[in-house]
């Protein structure tokens, strides 16, 4: 049977709300409290997942006390029992399930029965379904073998934005401020609300690996199963240890992935703050991944990582210079006409410029 708590200050309403809880057969109520700070309290012992709270409450009021309850355990599922239904918006932004009007109606409150059970029964059928999400270049993400249909631009928008500070909670305003500063604040806060619905509603059948929490007017997505790109970067930098050899190779592969740069094609502007932090620290860690080779005499390694160095900064001369000259001393003069190849249309393309004398040069040394 499913476990839930009831949490009414009116001893009355909390018998009958739990009367009708009880009598749907589905549901054990393992926790019926007048005082919301004992149903915090007691939320470990408790160990609900479902959660019928008034709205109106003395000391904390049902929407605090919900997303204190939401902190403790994410997957908890919140039912709003109100006399005002002014509060249902506000309630669906906290990822409230449902409201239910007082008095209680039997037709309706069966309703919200079954969709809670609905809900219960697609989270125990929630697989390990593989979900991927790339950020580098154009945001792809796919749920098994199907891509993820936003449908709405901001809401993939959003989804991108919350991504780039996984784990964290960011505040409504600083979301708005971010992403939709051209609109008023009215505005602003509808496209905000129907976004996150939206995001919810496309990971539903996903719960487990993405949740979309609120909190005290912010925001946080948290992933807790899935495989991306964006990821493996933020991970490789982390770990990496110019002492310890072991890390190197997956800030090498860090370095492939990001040569698109962060969200790149989407044209989000306030991407290009994160686009230019990761470069800046991908090239610090490759820099010193390269004189670390270079210093042990791993020529082919040094080699090999510089190249990955000039495709993040191609705009380095120095660099450039360098790994031309390496190929030359080496009597590689293929690899050399064939960087400078690349390079030639790569500054043409992207910063409207021509490598220098010298560095042509050595495109044609013998």
């Amino acid at each position: 049977m499913i476990r839930a708590i009831v949490v009414d200050d009116e001893w009355y309403n909390l018998e009958e709300s739990s009367d009708f809880i009880d009598k749907t057969e589905s549901f054990h109520v393992v926790g019926k409290y007048q005082n919301p700070l004992m149903a915090l309290e007691e939320i470990e012992m408790t160990a609900p997942q479902v959660a019928f709270i008034d709205i109106d409450l003395p000391e904390m009021d049902g929407i605090t006390l919900a997303e204190k309850l939401l902190e403790t355990n994410a997957a908890l599922i919140i039912v709003f029992i109100t006399s005002y239904n002014q509060y249902a918006v506000q309630a669906f932004d906290i990822n409230a399930i449902d409201y239910i009007l007082k008095p209680i109606k039997a037709e309706r409150f069966q309703r919200m029965v079954e969709k809670i059970k609905n809900e219960i029964g697609a989270q125990s059928q929630e697989s390990a379904t593989i979900f991927h999400i790339r950020v580098f270049g154009k945001l792809m993400v796919t749920i098994g073998d199907n891509p993820v249909k936003w449908q709405r631009t901001k809401a993939k928008e959003l989804f991108a934005y919350l991504l780039m500070e996984q784990g964290h909670y960011i505040h409504k305003e600083k979301i708005i401020e971010d992403l939709w500063p051209e609109h008023d604040q009215e505005k602003a806060l509808q496209i905000l609300q129907t976004s996150v619905c939206k995001i919810r509603n496309l990971f539903s059948s996903i719960k487990k690996s993405v949740q979309l929490n609120y909190s005290d007017n912010s925001y946080c997505l948290w992933i807790t199963e899935g495989v991306s790109d964006y990821f493996h970067v933020t991970q490789a930098l982390s770990s990496f240890n110019r002492e310890n050899t072991a890390t190197y190779t997956a800030v090498e592969k860090a370095g492939i992935l990001f040569a698109k740069g962060f969200l790149a094609e989407e044209g989000y502007l306030w991407a290009t703050g994160k686009d230019q932090q990761l470069r800046e620290d991908l090239l610090i860690a490759l820099k010193e991944m390269m004189n670390a080779y270079s210093t042990r005499g791993c020529e082919e390694a040094t080699v090999r990582v510089l190249k990955g160095i000039t495709k993040l900064a191609p705009f380095d001369e120095d660099l450039n210079y360098r790994l031309m000259n390496i190929y030359q001393k080496t009597g590689n003069a293929v690899a050399a006409f064939n960087h400078y190849q690349w390079l030639e249309r790569t500054l043409e393309e992207e910063y409207d410029a021509t490598p220098s004398k010298r560095i042509k040069d050595l495109s044609v040394e013998e």
